[in-house]
């Protein structure tokens, strides 16, 4: 394996594969930036930026030489995650007229503004990239990429919250944490840091090589808003002077895995996992994995495991012959016990790419995350995907990407997961964040949906406000009851959030004012996915005696006295009004009266009105209202509100509706002294 991709491991971001080469263009190869370009081709991009920069300060008259130093000076910055230098020295190139001779130049700096966020400065340069003669092919895709993912971030719903970590990360780079601890009060990660063990650095990165450190919180404190404590390096049987990072914990925090990458002198070895056993608040000496037969294949990389929620699956990612291509993932199936001699199986294309699959993270709810930079859809860099396991073991479904703001256009990955939370931390690079370096360590969360009720309270009649009535709201799922003042005269209603109302409960409110009939509504947050404010209306009638008062329509078949009930009518259900109303005003003494219309014969008309009365007090007894609240009367015909005259008078097509507003069911108060029996 050539030594410069072997060196790119400080950044196990990018896990020893994928930094994308580019060609340095031999106008440099002069002695003005012989040691600049030296490092550049062996991808010490680090080095290479502060040789490209002195340099530039250094080229007095050479307009085309000092364009060179600036342009590879941005590239430097942008190959090692530093797009804000980026764009400055892409700039400077511009000015000199370095794109008159390198179309590259314009096509790169849109990357970089694109990593920013800055849209529309990227599809500048990509169509300025087009005009100075490259690829239209290339243009035009990365044009329609961004446009896509500047909507799926301009418009994203998501209801995640980010947070960055301050006491965590440093200024180097800080990347794929594991939480750990009784009460998830511990956090492993990887972090190339000033303490981190041996002296070895990284050209590309100049970072030191990176170690495994811990931070945790006090057991008392909330974890999403506890302060870690400064991060400390783990014993010296994990931090080495070699590379190591990915961390993972078995179910009980007792097993210690992950990733080790050896150099000897100016040798470098494959990667590989190794493991550690907790021996009481110590880690025991680390073992290499052996995953496979290094006598037949010396140079494949193994790397970022992790476990399945009941530790018999090992998932790790690895460039071994026999993927989808790229690096993918790979899993163990333990036997009695051990991972040792299980064979690797790959874990096909409906989770791996011909590009890059990384940082797996076997979720306690069976769910699968995993960084690629390779599968359609994404935003750009490593993104996050998952995929929701299935009743078969080893089997997931479709694979879904994350939303912004947890994926964006730069490096997402190493997520991690509180075991029953939806909250847990992750490694980005974005430059947009608030943190200190390049990888840095954010937290996530989903906070509580907040439930509103907007309540208005108004005389039906007028639509008067009724300030000062009273409303009452019961949890059905609780029990749980509280009393509201419905004291505003705000349009549209007063906002009550406080105290009962939570997603995914249901909810019976009643508005009282006095003189009024006491009226109530139904309804719930369930399935509510984020802060929902229901507009709900208490439309209040004046309670008064000897007065007709509408209800839903009751409806009986022809000349009979038997509730209408069939697939497109229900009349019990018109009934519920009824029952509803006079459990909500207790004290209510009501007569039910029944009308028909002029067709048949007066008497008849009496005794079956009387009887669809009777009917009607009958359902409400049967439903719990005592007998005593109620009277039954039938008026027959005797009270049409459509006279038969004024129903000739109309087109045949329309009479019957007349009739029909004939025939109905209203309700009278009688008095307003029933007393409930205890």
């Amino acid at each position: 394996m050539p030594q410069h991709l072997q060196a790119s491991l400080a950044r196990l971001g990018t896990f020893f594969f994928c930094f994308a080469f580019v060609a340095v263009s031999a106008f440099g190869q002069g002695p003005e930036t012989a040691e600049a370009d030296a490092a550049f081709e062996r991808r010490g991009y680090f080095k290479a930026a502060d040789e490209y920069t002195a340099a530039y300060a250094k080229v007095k008259t050479d307009v085309g030489l000092k364009g060179y130093c600036a342009y590879m000076a941005g590239e430097s910055f942008r190959m090692h995650y530093k797009n804000k230098s980026a764009v400055e020295w892409y700039e400077k190139a511009i000015g000199l007229k370095y794109g008159d001779k390198n179309a590259d130049l314009f096509l790169h700096l849109g990357d970089a503004h694109r990593s920013l966020l800055q849209w529309d400065e990227a599809i500048e340069m990509y169509t300025k990239y087009r005009e100075a003669g490259g690829s239209k092919r290339i243009s035009r895709d990365r044009i329609e990429s961004t446009d896509y993912v500047a909507i799926l971030i301009e418009e994203a719903d998501s209801r995640y919250v980010l947070e960055g970590l301050p006491i965590l990360n440093d200024p180097s780079y800080d990347y794929s944490p594991v939480i750990t601890g009784k009460n998830d009060n511990e956090v492993i990660f990887a972090s190339s840091r000033a303490s981190s063990q041996g002296s070895n650095r990284d050209e590309i990165t100049g970072e030191k090589f990176a170690d495994l450190f811990m931070s945790e919180i006090d057991k008392k404190d909330d974890w999403a808003t506890a302060r870690w404590s400064e991060p400390v390096p783990l014993s010296n049987t994990i931090c080495t002077e070699h590379q190591e990072g990915a961390p993972c914990l078995d179910s009980e925090g007792k097993m210690l895995y992950f990733m080790r990458c050896r150099q000897e002198g100016e040798t470098f070895f494959p990667c590989e996992i190794y493991y550690a056993k907790k021996q009481g608040t110590r880690w025991g000496a680390s073992e290499q994995l052996n995953i496979i037969n290094r006598e037949l294949d010396d140079s494949s990389r193994i790397g970022h495991p992790t476990l399945s929620p009941d530790d018999n699956v090992l998932i790790f990612a690895s460039n071994m012959p026999g993927g989808q291509g790229g690096t993918d993932l790979w899993y163990l199936e333990a036997q009695d016990g051990s991972f040792e001699g299980a064979i690797p199986q790959n874990m096909g294309p409906e989770i791996n790419t011909p590009g890059n699959e990384q940082f797996p993270f076997y979720r306690d709810n069976g769910t699968l995350y995993w960084s690629t930079d390779a599968r359609e859809g994404g935003y750009g860099g490593w993104d996050i995907w998952m995929a929701r396991g299935t009743q078969e073991s080893m089997v997931f479904g479709e694979p879904e990407m994350l939303p912004y703001p947890i994926n964006s256009v730069t490096d997402d990955f190493g997520i991690t997961f509180r075991p029953g939370k939806d909250e847990g931390m992750f490694t980005s690079n974005r430059e947009e964040g608030d943190e200190k370096g390049l990888d840095d360590l954010y937290m996530f969360y989903l906070p509580p949906i907040s439930v509103c009720m907007q309540a208005d309270v108004y005389d039906q009649t007028t639509g008067n406000t009724l300030t000062g009535a009273k409303l009452h709201v019961v949890c059905a799922e609780t029990g749980e009851e509280v009393d509201y003042d419905f004291d505003s005269m705000e349009l549209g209603g007063q906002l009550y959030c406080d105290g009962i109302f939570k997603a995914g409960q249901s909810y019976t409110v009643t508005a009282s004012y006095e003189g009024y009939l006491t009226n109530g509504v139904n309804f719930n947050y369930v399935g509510v996915e984020r802060d929902r404010t229901l507009p709900v209306e208490f439309p209040l009638q004046e309670a008064v005696l000897a007065k007709d008062y509408d209800m839903p329509q009751v409806l009986f078949p022809f000349g009979s006295a038997d509730l209408l009930i069939n697939d497109a009518v229900n009349s019990a259900d018109s009934l519920t009004f009824l029952i509803d109303l006079l459990e909500r005003n207790e004290n209510l003494i009501i007569k039910v009266k029944s009308h028909t219309d002029s067709r048949g014969s007066a008497k008849d008309n009496l005794t079956l009105s009387q009887q669809r009365a009777e009917t009607c007090v009958n359902y409400l007894v049967d439903n719990g209202i005592p007998m005593a609240r109620l009277r039954p009367e039938g008026f027959g015909e005797s009270q049409l509100l459509v006279s038969d005259a004024e129903i000739a008078k109309m087109p045949k097509k329309e009479q019957e509706k007349g009739h029909q507003v004939n025939r109905r069911t209203v309700f009278e108060i009688l008095s307003f002294d029933y007393k409930p029996e205890d």
